[in-house]
């Protein structure tokens, strides 16, 4: 990497440290500045990666900005935004799905892809399947989430980059911990945890795609 990814990595680092410090201490407008400069950081460094130069570049672009998106209308804090929010996400997952079968890897991390099937398997049964009894307007939603995510994180250990496979992991853990506090119970430090492994989740997911 050329200084000026360096200087965007630690522009990375201020604006990620930031964000997970004004939810730590719930500053909403350090927040609302700090969370979506980290993709648009991350969206920068990208470019300067030249993702725009390999086939499944332009699917990581899409799927950061997707995220963008998303992060802006879960700022607004109302079920209206949260909905739209998470329908931005699934697209971004989508994207990212689309990139991940682009990729020319070594050969699947089988127990990678192994443990994010179980793992995924376990949590829709365990904790998915009881809210779509509950309410099936809630819970299918969820359960085509769950699948489209799970997904995303089993075919990016698919893709031979433990890097890529690691930072999906994390992607994957993020959603699964904002899911787990807003239907099954709030976690005081749930939040935070979220803000972190999704940010450290998309800086690997970038910089191991980008550097292959």
């Amino acid at each position: 990497m050329n200084i000026y990814a360096w200087v965007l990595l630690c522009a990375f680092t201020v604006a990620a440290l930031a964000d997970w410090a004004a939810v730590a201490r719930r500053r909403p407008d350090l927040e609302s500045v700090a969370k979506p400069a980290v993709l648009v950081i991350l969206i920068l460094l990208a470019w300067l990666l030249r993702a725009d130069s390999v086939d499944y570049g332009n699917q990581l672009l899409i799927g950061l900005v997707l995220c963008l998106i998303g992060d802006v209308l879960l700022l607004g804090r109302s079920d209206r935004h949260f909905l739209a929010g998470l329908i931005a996400f699934l697209l971004a997952h989508v994207a990212y799905i689309a990139a991940f079968r682009r990729i020319p890897g070594e050969g699947p991390i089988w127990w990678g892809v192994i443990a994010v099937a179980v793992l995924g398997v376990v949590v829709i049964l365990t904790k998915v399947l009881p809210i779509v009894r509950a309410s099936g307007r809630d819970g299918i939603p969820l359960v085509v989430y769950a699948l489209v995510v799970g997904g995303m994180a089993a075919l990016a250990w698919a893709t031979g980059l433990p890097v890529v496979g690691i930072g999906a992991t994390l992607f994957l853990a993020s959603d699964a911990l904002i899911a787990y506090d807003r239907f099954v119970r709030p976690l005081a430090w749930g939040q935070v945890v979220v803000h972190i492994t999704y940010h450290l989740g998309q800086l690997l997911i970038v910089l191991g795609m980008l550097r292959t």
